[in-house]
């Protein structure tokens, strides 16, 4: 049976080829791989901090996450879970994109606390 004209137009990528060229050009390289290990090999520390920094420490036997137990006003719990929601994240991806941005406003001062806190 002959597909009709309209049927062949559907399945053409109709898309700018200069949009995926720089779609893909400004995308982020993809995350380094968590080797895997037998159950009972512990984990090397370089293996710890890769699924700390990208947040896969789940289901892996001898890797925990760091967490802080935080109490917030209702009026900031209700803040940190609407903007996550709107920005497709969880309440933990936006508030360390909070914490990261702030990182990056007071970095001089974070590396003079720091070399403050190697003196004492």
């Amino acid at each position: 049976m002959a597909k009709s004209k309209k049927d062949l137009l559907s399945n053409l990528n109709t898309g700018s080829v200069y949009e995926q060229t720089i779609a893909e050009a400004t995308a982020d390289p993809p995350p380094q791989a968590i080797p895997k290990r037998k159950k009972n090999t512990p984990p090397t520390e370089e293996e710890i901090q890769l699924a700390r920094e990208q947040g896969r420490t789940r289901g892996r036997a001898g890797v925990k996450a760091l967490r802080i137990n935080m109490a917030f006003t209702p009026e900031i719990h209700d803040y940190i879970r609407t903007m996550a929601q709107v920005r497709g994240q969880t309440v933990t991806q936006f508030t360390e994109a909070v914490f990261r941005k702030s990182m990056e406003d007071n970095a001089e001062i974070y590396e003079q606390a720091k070399a403050f806190k190697k003196m004492i």
